[in-house]
């Protein structure tokens, strides 16, 4: 019984540490988003130089979308709108609610926005044209994709470890001592 019990509690020591890992990339990816992801030479775009900003973090754009003259000119926008940045904006929502409740509850169900937000930041990564076409900074964007997949990764293995986890309870873990 005692050989049983260690490894339970290797494995909930195991979740545990991933439940943090998930956390930690997750708010890794969150600061690789200061990097500059639109970056432009001193190419004339009809601007005074004092106008000029030469690099733009995506969390530049997604909190501040306008007067970015540079790029608008650059992308052939207008504005830099919700339909641009679906993929940011969901991607940060659902992950600092990742973030919290992997900061403070346990269990199986923590994993699913860690997983909600791996698998729609590599399709977004991958498919949202404004997160594939326009990145000027590729190093950048290799960070990012990294971090995601390396949260994807995580996420799974946390996934098989509570069903591990799951199937090594005890026949009366879920009801109490009967005649007590």
């Amino acid at each position: 019984m005692d050989r049983i019990d260690s490894k339970r509690e290797s494995l909930l020591n195991l979740i545990n540490i991933m439940r943090y890992v998930m956390l930690g990339l997750i708010a890794l990816t969150f600061i690789a988003w200061l990097l500059p992801y639109f970056q432009y030479d001193k190419a004339d775009y009809g601007l005074g130089s004092k106008d000029y900003v030469n690099s733009k973090s995506l969390w530049g754009i997604m909190l501040y979308p306008t007067n970015f003259l540079q790029i608008e000119k650059v992308l052939g926008v207008k504005f830099i709108s919700l339909k641009e940045l679906h993929v940011v904006v969901v991607m940060a929502i659902v992950g600092i609610i990742a973030i919290i409740v992997c900061a403070n509850k346990r269990g199986l169900g923590t994993c699913f926005l860690p997983l909600v937000f791996s698998v729609y930041g590599i399709i977004g990564y991958f498919g949202n044209y404004f997160m594939r076409d326009y990145c000027t900074n590729p190093v950048a964007r290799y960070i990012q994709i990294a971090l995601i997949v390396l949260t994807l990764i995580a996420t799974l293995c946390s996934i098989v470890l509570g069903i591990k986890e799951m199937k090594s309870r005890p026949a009366d873990y879920y009801l109490s001592a009967v005649g007590q």
